[in-house]
């Protein structure tokens, strides 16, 4: 017996002849081959119902062929997406349906050599914005035959149809030749035809699965198509047995209990390996009293892996929403087996769209190392990164082979961005759709449990970043409650706004006042804890956690909102619970009221500071544009330090790029070059990671990483670019991070010291006091020479950190003359000099940089070494900043150099700089002149 054809790539039903009336594809001829011409008729009324009412309508067209290696891969594609292309323009016949014909090798140009095993569809309207799909989803499929071979097929109804008691039930079947037909039920038979085509109706009086097979004879072949139509009788009324969780329960390593959370639905099957995926009597789920729950218990073989569905009411087949574990028809063949090996195969030809898995009997993750004692939330240094542009094989096992990179940069929190299962493969991981499944194209969830416990070992914590404030279309959650003719959430949904209540929503927005969505939020934040050990969160658009409407009103929406800081807080108070010391941090940008009440109340706040750092690494200092004091929880009137502060995440464009594309500049100074570019982002690091607070570091910004986020789309793949480490300048500016990550564990002062800022214009100023040392930190963010008041603490010895260098200080408000890009941070006690080089060229080191006499009256002579050759100007300042002279400009050998000035009678007695630049990098020596 063999069941129903299939394409051998991808499963496709066989439709009706003629109006395609209840069904989203009529094809003619039935049994089309590679040669033929067909006529395809698109019933716009069924699938996903999202082109009702739309024409014209064009048929985005391809072909599986026998060339494809995956049930997706097309071939031949037809139609220019978002054009009115009229090759795939199709006829509007009205009612919703909507005609194209051709012939299939030469209308996709199929080589001679290759066959078509299966047309495949999609459908849109003119610019593509609105497109046709199945149900679920997925592409629509048609097999394609080969020709001379007798074929048969079931046209009504389709196979695993569920019928109730009394329906009236019509059977057709078709062959492709003349044949002998005769119809059986369960062995009986029913009926019989000689031709091309046969009917039987009968009367569904009584419930049972009723197996319908077709064998059609032409002389010596005899072919045989069947189909399972299952009547259904009353559902079992019994509560789910106390202790029973939604989702996968396992009882013993034989025994699986599976329970759906599907109110008020009239009925669920499971189905699965275990039953070849048909919805027969034996595996019709009971229902709860109350018509809430669904619930089955499963007799299996300890230890092997089945793949399941729920079928809804006879048309909805969804995965469990609580698996740990999906297989989709659509992605998993682009998961290289090096990333997840020995993925079990997807069960093509017997179900479509997503499926979830369970397996009894299973080796518990043996855990190595236990959760290291976490840092108070003012010492976090978080390092967020996408798995996906971090490491090319885009694998947790390549990851943690970076460990050793991210301990020596000096962080103590990784912070991934969302990795449970999302749709498709390539992808930020915004758009959710199992949030209790490891996404497998970063590797298994022993793998991430490896990641998470190597990070332990090492001190360090691991934050997740979670998506509860909506859900995408392929989750089971919105499928179960959909509105077609509206195309959203039904407003019977337990977890789902119909319309989103506020600005930015993407995908579907959730309601958090439900009950259900309140059960189901702390049993995800729960499972990632326990089952993962994660440290805590950073909650996805945390500000849109309210049932207040808000429209499209931003400014609304950000004011303070009582009910959102209700629900905040239960879920957090949960939370605790399970474990009292996760982090909790919200991606919120509210009230500054309400962040203040979250941040008291002991959650952590994301601080944007982006724009401010930004304008200022560009030499942009006007007015407030490169104020960046909101960074620390005092300036925002917080009693406690739980503003995460940061220049860059995965949201905003990178500080680098702009500074190379926009920034200023002036005479040689310009931002736009490289080495200054990156000689400014030691800078802005400086005035960031030594700011009491945590913090937090978006990937590859300690080596400037200056590829736009919109290249290849704004959430498309982004170069990885380890190589930058090749590059000195680069390898400086990490140098630069972890020198001022490792001092600010060290220092108390960079942890929880008293701040004071001035921090507005160009010469950008912050003090930081604590018992232990204080510390004045000087920057000029102009592209011009500045002088400015450091107003130390106290005169006497200060010390430069990254120099080494000494200075005495004998007026606590003594004006200091910094050239563009010049930074320092002082100390009033000595501490070691890290072994790097910043505010100057590699060929110019300020060790090598001289003038004598000094102080000096009529000549001075400025003397360097000079490894390379290049274009050098030396000129002199005053400590205004106003250049004097230009001493030298052109181009001058490698070795040492020497060039004399004569000061002249008319140079006032004081103090000068020397600077001496090249490629815009700067080298400056004080001169004293004495008369």
């Amino acid at each position: 017996m063999k069941q129903l054809r299939h394409s051998l790539l991808c499963i496709l039903s066989i439709f009706t002849l003629g109006s395609a009336t209840g069904q989203i594809l009529s094809v003619e001829p039935i049994f089309p081959t590679t040669e033929d011409t067909v006529t395809i008729v698109y019933n716009a009324n069924e699938g996903n119902g999202e082109l009702v009412g739309v024409s014209p309508v064009y048929a985005h067209a391809g072909v599986i062929t026998t060339t494809s290696t995956s049930p997706s891969d097309w071939k031949y594609v037809q139609g220019n997406w978002g054009s009115a292309d009229p090759n795939t323009l199709m006829t509007d016949l009205g009612n919703g349906l909507h005609q194209i014909k051709y012939h299939i090798r030469s209308y996709y140009g199929v080589p001679a050599n290759e066959d078509v095993v299966s047309l495949a569809f999609v459908f849109r309207n003119a610019d593509g914005s609105k497109v046709g799909r199945s149900s679920d989803g997925s592409d629509i499929y048609y097999q394609v035959y080969n020709g001379g071979v007798l074929e048969t097929a079931f046209l009504e109804p389709e196979n695993s149809t569920v019928y109730e008691i009394g329906d009236s039930i019509k059977i057709k079947v078709a062959a492709s030749d003349s044949a002998s037909l005769e119809l059986t039920q369960n062995g009986n038979p029913v009926a019989t035809a000689n031709g091309k085509a046969l009917e039987y109706a009968w009367q569904a009086n009584t419930a049972g699965d009723y197996w319908m097979t077709l064998s059609a004879t032409n002389g010596d072949t005899t072919v045989m198509d069947s189909i399972l139509v299952v009547v259904r009788g009353d559902v079992v009324s019994e509560n789910v047995p106390a202790g029973s969780r939604y989702g996968i329960n396992y009882l013993n390593d034989s025994t699986v209990r599976l329970v759906l959370h599907a109110p008020y639905k009239n009925y669920v099957y499971v189905l699965g390996d275990f039953n070849d995926w048909q919805p027969s009597s034996a595996y019709y789920m009971k229902r709860s009293i109350d018509q809430f729950v669904y619930w089955i218990d499963l007799q299996v073989t300890p230890g092997q892996e089945y793949a399941f569905q729920y079928l809804v009411n006879g048309s909805l087949r969804i995965a469990d929403p609580y698996t740990d574990k999906v297989l989709d028809p659509w992605n998993d063949s682009y998961i290289p087996a090096s990333v997840y090996p020995n993925l079990k195969e997807y069960p093509t030809g017997k179900t479509t769209g997503i499926v979830s898995t369970f397996q009894t009997a299973q080796t518990e993750y043996a855990w190595q190392h236990p959760v290291p004692t976490r840092p108070a939330p003012e010492d976090l240094v978080v390092y967020e990164m996408l798995v996906r542009d971090f490491v090319a094989t885009h694998s947790y096992q390549t990851l943690i082979d970076t460990l050793d990179y991210l301990e020596s940069l000096g962080v103590n929190a990784i912070e991934l961005m969302p990795i449970m299962e999302f749709e498709g493969n390539n992808s930020w991981g915004y758009n959710p759709s199992y949030l209790f499944a490891v996404d497998k194209y970063y590797g298994t969830k022993d793998d991430l449990k490896a990641f998470i416990d190597a990070c332990h070992a090492r001190g360090m914590v691991v934050l997740l970043d979670m998506v509860i404030n909506h859900h995408f279309g392929q989750s089971p959650l919105v499928q179960l409650y959909w509105d077609a003719a509206n195309n959203r959430p039904s407003p019977a949904s337990p977890w789902f706004n119909p319309i989103a209540k506020h600005p930015f929503n993407v995908g579907y927005d959730m309601n958090h006042e439900s009950q259900a969505v309140k059960d189901y939020s702390d049993r995800i934040l729960a499972y990632w804890v326990e089952e993962f050990r994660f440290d805590g969160f950073r909650m996805d658009l945390s500000k849109g956690f309210t049932q207040t409407d808000y429209g499209n009103d931003v400014g609304a929406w950000s004011n303070y909102d009582a009910g959102r800081i209700a629900l905040l807080k239960r879920m957090f108070d949960q939370l605790r619970t399970v474990d009292p010391s996760v982090y909790f941090v919200l991606e919120h940008f509210a009230n500054n009221t309400e962040e203040k009440e979250l941040a008291e109340y002991g959650m952590l706040i994301w601080g944007n500071l982006n724009h401010a750092y930004t304008e200022g690494a560009m030499g942009y200092n006007t007015g407030s544009n490169s104020d960046f004091s909101w960074i620390a929880h005092t300036s925002r009137g917080w009693s406690v330090p739980h503003a995460i502060g940061y220049m860059e995440s995965h949201d905003e464009e990178r500080m680098m790029f702009k500074a190379q594309e926009y920034g200023n500049g002036s005479g040689s100074y310009q931002i736009t070059e490289l080495e200054t570019a990156l000689d400014r982002a030691g800078m802005a690091a400086t005035f960031f990671l030594t700011i009491p607070g945590p913090k937090m570091i978006w990937q590859f910004g300690e080596m400037g990483y200056d590829i736009s986020i919109d290249q290849n789309g704004r959430t498309g793949e982004k170069p990885i670019l380890w190589n930058y480490l090749d590059v000195a300048e680069r390898k400086r500016l990490f140098k630069v991070y972890a020198a001022l990550l490792h001092l600010r564990a060290d220092e108390s002062v960079f942890r929880s010291g008293n701040m004071n800022f001035a921090v507005s214009g160009d010469f950008k100023r912050i003090k930081l006091d604590d018992p232990t040392m204080n510390v004045v930190i000087i920057g000029n963010f102009g592209t011009s020479s500045v002088s400015g008041n450091p107003d130390f603490h106290q005169t006497g010895m200060w010390y430069d950190f990254f120099t080494g260098d000494s200075i005495d200080i004998t007026q606590v408000n003594q004006q200091i003359s910094l050239a563009p890009g010049e930074y320092h941070l002082y100390t009033d006690r000595k501490l070691n000099t890290p072994d790097i080089s910043l505010s100057q060229s590699p060929l110019f080191q300020q060790v090598s940089l001289g003038a004598f006499p000094n102080p000096f009256s009529d000549a001075l002579h400025v003397h360097w070494t000079q490894p390379e050759g290049a274009e050098v100007s030396a000129e002199l300042y005053d400590l205004t900043g106003r250049r004097l002279q230009v001493l030298h400009e052109g181009w001058m050998a490698p070795g040492d150099q020497m060039l004399q000035w004569q000061a002249g009678e008319e140079l006032p007695v004081g103090t000068y700089l020397v600077r001496i630049q090249s490629n815009g990098w700067t080298s400056t020596i004080k001169a004293v002149k004495t008369r």
